[in-house]
């Protein structure tokens, strides 16, 4: 399996944290606080919406400062016993490395304790929970951060939290940032991309680094170029939002009538919210068995779809939608629900897109080297391009000859050479076209003819 790319680029340092100066430089002052002792304050909070640089940046601060790390996060239980186990004793504790070196926080070398999705906090078993994180920072010697993607929620169930701990909004990122984010991992992933395309991936994210990142990586699975339409199947990211929040409804529902009216608002086929669902049970579902049950009634789910489409019965939908619901959420019998923040677009659509985008440029070409060939584009798409386009990325002289004598624009010739449309060497290929025939001649070829031989004059 790849490796999640948004882990693998994670900021190392706070310097190499996107965006959010002035909240790097209140946790900067902060943790520096710490330097002469514990200071009155204790704790931080950090908020602000999901995927913009909250977690990152408290993980950045541990290893600026060689601080070890204490962390608990949302798949942890919540309730006080727990926080006392984890966070408790390690914030009032000193410093052990794996090799048994004793780190002295009287030396500098402290523990940071991060409480991450410190406002979700729900359920019986999170009973005392809020109480007990309120305990932690009053008994600690060490520096405590809470990440909160809702500062009212926390602070409503926690309202000892606003004395005790200072707040540190993040924001959401400028499209431009996360830009630069994307340019640097396509680069070190050693993919071109457009900067047109990772603009668009980056507004479509609405200022979300994480899911910026997650985008880049579904689009590009595997690929070492990218065009512009390839980030068409993502669709506009209001519209996924509205789409998790329908998800989480859905496999959060306690009943079949919860779960089936979680989606019943969403403009999706039920072909398509199937391939949601099946992309997201594997983040909701952690117990083996519970995934066995899920994926089980998900498969009745395609069953009924299936039969729907060949009898021409669409009432079957409604079959279809019940299991694809309420049977799969109600497949969850053990363990406690994680929190899940973003759900991934389907990677089954994002191949078919890629696939009718391929299939539109392979008849593209076809339509123009098979007469030159003397063939039938059957005939040159199983016999003559794949090895045509080889030749071509080791014989410039053949492309810019083939570009003379047919009609070849520049997105043809990418797509035979396996570069981007945009690329310096399309560029230079249409560059050396254009001084062979004479740029007239090649806006000529490009401007479709009258059918008719006599112009108006002539009438």
């Amino acid at each position: 399996m790849q490796e999640d790319w948004t882990e693998k680029y994670r900021p190392r340092s706070l310097s190499q944290v996107v965006g959010n100066e002035s909240a790097i430089r209140a946790i900067r002052r902060w943790a520096e606080s710490w330097a002469h002792g514990v200071p009155k304050v204790k704790a931080l909070i950090l908020k602000g919406e999901p995927g913009i640089g909250k977690t990152s940046s408290a993980l950045a601060l541990a290893y600026d400062l060689k601080w070890d790390v204490v962390e608990m996060n949302a798949s942890d239980h919540r309730n006080a016993e727990s926080i006392k186990k984890v966070a408790g004793i390690g914030s009032m504790t000193q410093t052990f490395t794996l090799d048994g070196e004793f780190l002295s926080s009287h030396s500098g070398r402290r523990k940071l304790i991060i409480l991450d999705e410190a406002d979700n906090l729900f359920g019986r078993e999170d009973y005392g929970g809020a109480k007990a994180i309120v305990d932690t920072i009053r008994e600690s010697s060490q520096p405590i951060l809470l990440i909160a993607n809702d500062y009212y929620e926390l602070t409503r169930r926690a309202s000892a939290l606003k004395r005790l701990a200072t707040s540190v909004t993040f924001r959401r990122l400028d499209p431009s940032a996360i830009v630069v984010v994307l340019r640097s991992i396509a680069e070190n992933e050693n993919v071109t991309v457009s900067l047109d395309t990772l603009g668009k991936i980056a507004s479509n994210a609405g200022g979300d680094l994480r899911a910026a990142i997650n985008d880049l990586q579904m689009i590009v699975e595997g690929r070492s170029h990218l065009d512009a339409e390839d980030t068409d199947v993502l669709g506009e990211r209001n519209q996924e939002k509205e789409l998790s929040r329908a998800l989480g409804a859905m496999f959060g529902a306690k009943t079949v009538r919860e779960a089936q009216d979680a989606t019943l608002n969403l403009d999706k086929m039920p072909d398509e919210l199937e391939k949601w669902i099946e992309e997201s049970i594997p983040s909701e579902m952690k117990d083996p068995e519970d995934l066995a049950r899920a994926f089980d009634a998900l498969s009745r789910s395609n069953i009924y779809l299936r039969r729907a489409r060949a009898l021409q019965h669409y009432g079957m939908w409604s079959y279809a939608r019940t299991m694809m619901t309420a049977g799969v959420a109600l497949s969850r019998k053990s363990g406690r629900r994680p929190h899940v923040s973003e759900y991934r677009f389907p990677s089954f659509l994002i191949v078919m897109s890629r696939a009718k985008g391929t299939r539109a440029s392979r008849k593209s070409i076809s339509s123009k080297l098979a007469p030159y060939f003397h063939t039938s584009s059957r005939m040159f798409d199983e016999s003559i391009l794949p090895y045509l386009s080889k030749l071509l990325t080791k014989d410039r002289e053949l492309m810019v000859k083939l570009g003379c004598e047919t009609e070849l624009d520049d997105g043809d010739i990418s797509n035979l050479l396996h570069v981007d449309s945009d690329s310096s060497i399309v560029k230079a290929i249409r560059a050396e076209i254009i001084a062979i025939k004479g740029e007239d001649e090649v806006m000529r070829k490009k401007t479709p003819r009258r059918k008719s031989g006599r112009s108006l004059a002539e009438f």
